[in-house]
């Protein structure tokens, strides 16, 4: 005589099929997170000026730097980050609005602009030589009106 499957019984069965797949889309991330890991980046040092950092996978070891926040309370930031594995620096904007311009420069004369979106909770410039100490800064398009970070 085969044995009677119950309800409680394909009610369970169904519940550890749910907690696998559950368990496996949780895993997915920490796995992508270590492909990243070991990716080589995609240039070093001067060879990165005006490079993409998330492109040239600059960003999988970047380090925040130093950030500043523009007066009032937008929230709105300027940020300047380095990657030890490509040598360069990059900056990044956050939360600022239209009409701005986010831009990275390094002491040998080197730089990068690029222009704000308000849609865009974070944009970021091309790459600077990181063997050179770089600055971001944020503020109005053809404007002098800027709020930098400091050198690094």
């Amino acid at each position: 005589m085969r044995p009677v499957r119950t309800t409680a019984t394909a009610a369970t069965a169904a519940g550890a099929a749910l907690l696998l797949a559950l368990a496996s889309l949780a895993a997915a991330p920490a796995a992508s997170a270590a492909d990243r890991a070991g990716r080589a980046p995609g240039c070093t040092a001067s060879a990165c000026n005006g490079k993409d950092p998330v492109a040239a996978h600059c960003d999988d070891d970047g380090k925040l730097v130093e950030s500043r926040t523009l007066g009032g309370a937008s929230g709105t930031k300027v940020q300047l980050f380095y990657s030890a594995a490509c040598k360069a620096n990059w900056a990044r904007s956050v939360d600022a609005p239209d009409g701005g311009a986010v831009l990275v420069t390094n002491r040998s004369g080197r730089k990068y602009v690029r222009d704000t979106d308000g849609a865009k909770k974070y944009v970021w410039t091309p790459m600077v030589d990181g063997g050179v100490a770089a600055q971001a800064c944020l503020g109005p398009q053809n404007s002098d009106a800027l709020t930098c970070t400091s050198y690094h």
